[in-house]
């Protein structure tokens, strides 16, 4: 034991003459850190694929990459073609496959080799990748220490202290991309040092170009952090020297610029995606603090596993102690003490949570650079903490206990996690405070704590005893043998026999299509079609997820799923609607499958038009109605002005919705109604609607101008007049409340446990049909400024009679008008029929291609069901013509009467202008380096 402790001794003291030494110290404890945070996973035969976004949205984009790669290579050594995909209809109807996946895989280092790997076991590379990430981001961590001249033996503490911070502890299975930064913005700064101290550009301008690749969103912040960092160096670099503030500033435009340009030919399409996108033009509300629950568990969030507006510090507990020192050390260390300032300014006030998240909802995903920064200081502070005085033990021992007393009388930091990360930093601190302890193993007491810290977060986070996280992910089995799914079995065998099949449903496994190849109505990326979601908005189609962008089909409604071309509508076995019109074909053990006997194919015709404007005026049954009769031509932009061609009026239409008069039964103890508002002072309060039926049809729950005000319960009691306008809960009542309960209603009230951004309401009818919708309000992080919603009950032979609604909290529900609408079916077979005189026959998808034929008896519009984008052009018989904005989401064109070959290929928008740039990027970056050898020579 003395022998191997001699030998330990001995290694850890040549660490700091060879840098392999060092390398080798690191790389064995990530290894011993990684098989210890993560063993929960291999015990439980787990994966690293969350259940939610990693299954549905980051393991499925790297199979669809890996094929995609796959079929690129193929094309270029087998065939002898260079072709590169641009669009996909399995991308949800149809999306730019580049402005979908570039937020996921397209352009991240990390994901190019992923073709190497079969499906079956693509989750080894996933796993293999985000261990990756992890293990650079310590070792670009140590480069940017050692280039600042700090010993090796300082730096291996923080090193890993950095790799294993909460933030890559977490998002290590939640979003492995996350990750990245982490990576990237070390290695800036150390660029940005290189400028400073070398005027060496060649590091900063490379890591620009590859984060501007790797994730528009992250680069965003990476730009904003790297810029405070360049002020706040500049300022205590070059003081007033304006000469050397102006040098300064411009080796890092020109690095900058020149890096930006090299990525361009990915940056400037994802760029012109972001900007259009829905989620990004949705307006928010901007916060001046965060809620009381988010400042009590900030204490306890600087040490322990946890996060809160993704503010995931998790800090191994000797950076605390370094922090301490280092605000104990007077008129030293003021930079970092700067920058620490500024980043726990920043912290505290929402704006620049919401600054950073590109002016959206309050989010903290910058703080992978707090990470860097308080790594950096316990190796700044390593020297200071490992020969500690009496006073600075004195200092920080009565610090950390007055650190601990806080977070334990708070309720939102006391908790098991916190005594464990304390009891380290406690023992640590004693065991500096021996003497006779010699330096080297003083460090190697820090780095063993810093093990142990990162370790307790890790077990807090993922066993079972703790938050559990590894039950959250898919089993090893799953990965292996569900990557495709069961919908394939029912849908791959009609899409054999034909060049064009789209199928939507209900319950089916979101992106799913993306790995099968088959187009479907179901859809969940970051990054959507604008046009998408806007049709989604104008037909008030019901909210059923907390995301907005999270599309599951068109609520069951016969038209919208016949308009999009769906031919087969797969409804899963734990419940579902089968729309009017659709059925039964076959089943399997998870879905049935129905057929479309009214199905449009992906080109079908209209001979009248109205005015979109015009349109977005009826109501949302009417205006399903109505594209079943004419298509709907956006003519803003540059048509604004043109004449539209064989134009109606809507008013010229015809509409057989019946609104129905309606009757309310309620408990009047539980929902009080007055004006347009039902104050609801009970959680599951229901209003029962009651009506005189039509018959068969479909019946829709329309609201309109809904809005939500939450309330906790002792609001009810003290609260604005509004909350219970009966005065059902009144002071003397609450006077009769025993003490628990007025404790347990008091601190639900003052730490506000249940969010009011968001509310359910559940749906139901007489006949049995139940469903629910989902309403944000402006404090919402997805906030959809979505205030009407029509909500289908499904079609039905019998006579409904009743629709009940179920309130799912307290508060205020306000709304501008209810309406219960019967929608018979009886003209809609003959109108689809009369859309299906002329169709696009011979339809061929090709690479950003389609191709097809029709001959018209008259002059019509042909309406594409390809979701509209501005990448796509239309050639009729060779030449070019003008293609429409239709229906909302798609595509049409103006036809005369004959016969036409019909021809649409598609452009990712700024794809070729972005490799033009970046062609000029990599030119000028070569020139730089050879101008740079050339003055080295000199």
């Amino acid at each position: 034991m003395a022998e191997m402790k001699s030998k330990l001794q001995d290694f850890y003291k040549r660490l700091d003459s060879r840098k392999s030494t060092y390398f080798l110290a690191y790389s064995v404890i990530f290894a011993i850190l990684a098989i210890g945070v993560f063993s929960f996973y291999f015990f439980t035969r787990k994966t690293f694929i969350w259940e939610v976004d990693g299954w549905e949205q980051h393991y499925k984009s790297l199979i669809y990459y890996s094929q995609y790669l796959r079929d690129f290579f193929k094309n270029i050594f087998i065939n002898h073609q260079f072709v590169i995909p641009q669009w996909d209809f399995a991308i949800g109807e149809g999306s730019d496959v580049i402005g979908t996946f570039h937020y996921y895989v397209i352009g991240d280092p990390f994901t190019f080799f992923c073709f190497l790997f079969p499906a079956k076991y693509m989750y080894i590379f996933y796993e293999a990748m985000i261990l990756l990430r992890i293990y650079l981001s310590g070792i670009a961590f140590s480069m940017l220490c050692f280039y600042t001249g700090h010993k090796k033996r300082y730096v291996l503490p923080g090193a890993v202290a950095y790799a294993f911070c909460y933030w890559a502890i977490y998002n290590a299975v939640r979003h492995p991309f996350f990750l990245n930064p982490l990576l990237y913005y070390p290695l800036l700064i150390l660029g940005v040092e290189k400028i400073i101290r070398e005027k060496k550009m060649w590091l900063f301008t490379i890591t620009v170009a590859v984060a501007a690749m790797s994730n528009f969103y992250f680069f965003y912040m990476l730009v904003f952090t790297t810029i405070i960092y360049v002020i706040v160096r500049f300022i205590f670099c070059y003081g007033k020297n304006v000469k050397m503030w102006g040098k300064g500033i411009l080796r890092l435009a020109v690095s900058s610029v020149t890096g930006l340009c090299m990525a361009a030919i990915v940056f400037l399409p994802v760029l012109h995606v972001f900007l259009s996108d829905s989620r990004f033009n949705t307006p928010n509300k901007m916060g001046l603090v965060y809620p009381f629950s988010y400042y009590a568990k900030l204490p306890g969030l600087f040490i322990v596993e946890g996060d809160n507006f993704w503010t995931c510090m998790g800090f191994a507990v000797p950076v605390l102690l370094a922090v301490l020192l280092m605000f104990k050390s007077r008129r030293k260390y003021t930079m970092l003490k700067t920058y620490f300032i500024i980043s726990a300014v920043m912290i505290c006030i929402p704006f620049f949570g919401q600054a950073m998240n590109g002016f959206s909802y309050m989010c903290n995903r910058w703080i992978y650079s707090f990470a860097l920064l308080c790594a950096y200081i316990l190796v700044c502070m390593m020297p200071r903490l490992i020969t500690l005085e009496r006073k600075e033990i004195r200092f920080i021992g009565i610090a950390l206990t007055i650190y601990f007393v806080v977070c334990m009388c708070v309720k939102y930091s006391r908790n098991g996690k916190l005594i464990s990360a304390v009891a380290i930093g406690v023992i640590l601190l004693i065991g500096l405070s021996i003497k006779n302890v010699n330096e080297y193993n003083r460090c190697m007491m820090v780095t063993v704590a810093v093990m142990l810290a990162a370790l307790a977060n890790g077990i807090w986070k993922n066993a079972s005893f703790g938050e559990n996280y590894a039950a959250q992910c898919i089993s090893v089995k799953m990965a292996q043998e569900d990557v495709f799914g069961s919908e394939k079995e029912l849908i791959s065998k009609d899409a054999e026999d034909t060049d064009f099949i789209r199928y939507s449903g209900s319950g089916l496994s979101y992106n799913m299509n993306c790995i099968t190849g088959i187009s479907s109505s179901n859809l969940y990326w970051t990054l959507t079609n604008p046009y998408v979601s806007k049709f989604r908005y104008d037909c008030a189609i019901r909210l059923d997820t907390l995301l907005p962008h999270k599309y599951t089909g068109y609520d069951d409604r016969s038209s919208l799923i016949t308009l999009s071309s769906a031919s087969k509508y797969l409804v899963s076995k734990t419940g579902g609607l089968v729309p009017y019109g659709f059925t039964y074909e076959s089943e399997n053990d998870d879905y049935v499958m129905y057929n479309n006997d009214n199905e449009l194919p992906l080109g079908f015709t209209y001979d009248k038009a109205v005015n979109k404007r015009e349109w977005e005026g009826l109501s949302a049954v009417d205006k399903q109605k109505a594209m079943l009769q004419a298509v709907v031509i956006d003519r803003s932009g540059k048509y604004t002005r043109e004449v539209l061609p064989d134009r109606v009026s809507v008013k010229d239409l015809s509409y057989d919705s019946q609104i129905k008069d309606y009757t309310m039964d309620y408990d009047a103890k539980e929902v009080q109604c007055t004006d347009n508002t039902f104050a609801v002072t009970k959680a599951g309060a229901r209003v029962t609607f009651n009506f005189t039926g039509s018959g068969a049809g479909e019946t829709y729950f329309n609201i309109n101008g809904l809005d939500y005000e939450g309330a906790a319960q002792f609001q009810l009691y003290f609260g604005k007049k509004k909350f219970d306008p009966l005065d059902l809960y009144s002071k003397s009542d609450w006077k009769e409340l025993s003490h628990n309960e007025k404790k347990k209603i008091f601190k639900n009230f003052i730490y506000w446990t249940q969010s009011t951004s968001s509310v359910k309401l559940g749906i139901t009818t007489d006949t049995g049909v139940t469903k629910s919708m989902n309403y944000f309000t402006s404090d919402y992080s997805y906030y959809s400024n979505q205030h009407d919603f029509s909500v289908n009950m499904g079609y039905s032979e019998e006579n409904v009679t009743s629709v009940t609604v179920t309130f799912q909290k307290i508060g205020v529900y306000s709304y501008d008008d209810i309406q219960i609408v019967c929608q018979p079916m009886d003209s809609y077979t003959d109108e689809i029929n009369t859309l299906k005189e002329n169709v696009l026959t011979d339809v061929e998808l090709g690479n950003n291609k389609v191709t097809g034929q029709i001959t018209l008896d008259r002059n019509k519009y042909l309406c594409l069901t390809i979701p509209y984008s501005k990448g796509w052009k239309v050639y009729v018989d060779g030449e070019r013509q003008k293609l429409y904005n239709a229906n909302g989401q798609y595509m049409a064109v103006y036809l005369t009467s004959g016969t036409h070959n019909v021809t649409l290929k598609y452009s990712t928008p700024l794809l070729k202008e972005g490799a033009l740039v970046s062609l000029a990027g990599v030119a000028i970056f070569a020139m730089q380096l050879v101008i740079n050898k050339r003055k080295k020579r000199e």
